[in-house]
């Protein structure tokens, strides 16, 4: 018997510490691991070989995985001729056992990073700050409704661990925890960080559009209509700001997450969107993409620096594409789990 590693996700809907027992034991051609799990949910598979990265989600399992899965002490799941495993020795394998969350699990050599799915929908964008509060400003209005098609988004800003493992330096000014968000870049900075990225891994990855960004802060259609990132009040639960942040950044995911399970949405670093600036229309829009041409790009999500109230789902900033401070962060984006071969 091999204990299995665990990663344990901690989602606004869900509390950490679900699985609470975890190992596995292959006879022959059979796979059988075992855990427990303290509450229903979704639960899913990966391995890992020599102690590389691990895989996507394994299919082809049976018993105690998949959708719904209830609570127990001695659960079950079990395969048959595995492909990813024939051949190798069980001493090579380590299992992961987690709550699915439909997360796409991308490596840069052994470093981990999750993209999140978000479904598509319709949401009213622009400031829904209840009708009589001050702090509403003109280039937040008029609030116009926005058809979004599913896509992905970073779990957390990037990282100064990940854009050094891919750019082989760290610009930021706020240094000392791997985990804590790069920053200091410029939007041309980050075009040139997506494309090195994107030739290591296979994937297409992003900025997101300033539409896509706001609904998924927003929480996709999970959403609780809430002002900030999953919180109606203290905010602070939700976001570093000036009220908290003692004026630097910090670790991501550090605090609550939204109903999408993403952290960080509001405050810690602003956030670079694809977008040039323009001013909101109220017509309907499907996927829109921003204008071809302008002068400054889309930040959002405001920063450790910002007031409370400056890092709410709708608040918008924007500066020239080749400047980067030390609240300038970003996350990824991405369309589709499948990898590009001509990348």
């Amino acid at each position: 018997m091999v204990a299995i590693s665990l990663l344990l996700l901690c989602c606004a809907s869900l509390s950490a510490q679900q699985i609470v027992q975890h190992s596995f034991s292959i006879k022959g051609d059979s796979l059988t691991i075992t855990y427990g799990l303290d509450r229903q949910a979704d639960i899913c598979v990966r391995v890992a070989i020599d102690g590389g990265p691990y895989t996507q989600p394994l299919q082809g399992l049976e018993g105690a995985v998949g959708k719904g899965v209830k609570p127990g002490d001695s659960l079950t799941i079990t395969a048959f001729r595995l492909p990813e495993i024939q051949g190798i020795d069980s001493s090579s394998l380590s299992f992961l056992v987690e709550v699915d969350d439909g997360a796409l699990l991308v490596y840069v050599d052994s470093l981990p990073f999750r993209m999140m799915p978000v479904e598509g929908g319709s949401f009213v964008m622009g400031c829904t700050r209840p009708r009589g509060e001050k702090n509403t400003y003109s280039d937040e209005i008029p609030t116009h409704k926005v058809t979004l098609n599913n896509y992905y988004i970073g779990q957390f800003e990037v990282t100064q661990a990940l854009w050094t493992a891919v750019m082989g330096e760290n610009p930021s000014k706020w240094i000392g925890n791997d985990s804590l968000p790069v920053e200091q870049v410029s939007w041309n900075d980050v075009q040139i960080f997506i494309a090195r990225l994107s030739q290591i891994t296979g994937y297409r990855f992003r900025l997101p559009t300033e539409a896509e960004w706001e609904f998924a802060a927003r929480g996709g259609n999970r959403s609780r209509g809430t002002v900030y990132p999953g919180v109606r009040s203290q905010v602070w639960e939700v976001c570093w700001s000036a009220m908290n942040s003692g004026g630097h950044s910090h670790p991501v995911g550090r605090l609550k997450p939204n109903e999408l399970g993403l952290y960080d949405m509001a405050g810690n670093v602003l956030e670079w969107c694809s977008d040039w600036m323009e001013s909101y229309t109220a017509q309907p829009q499907t996927s829109p993409q921003g204008p071809k041409t302008g002068e400054n790009r889309i930040l959002r999500g405001g920063c450790f620096n910002s007031p409370t109230w400056g890092c709410s789902v709708f608040e918008r900033s924007w500066y020239l594409p080749d400047y980067g401070y030390s609240f300038f962060g970003f996350r990824l984006a991405l369309d589709s789990a499948e990898r590009d071969e001509e990348l």
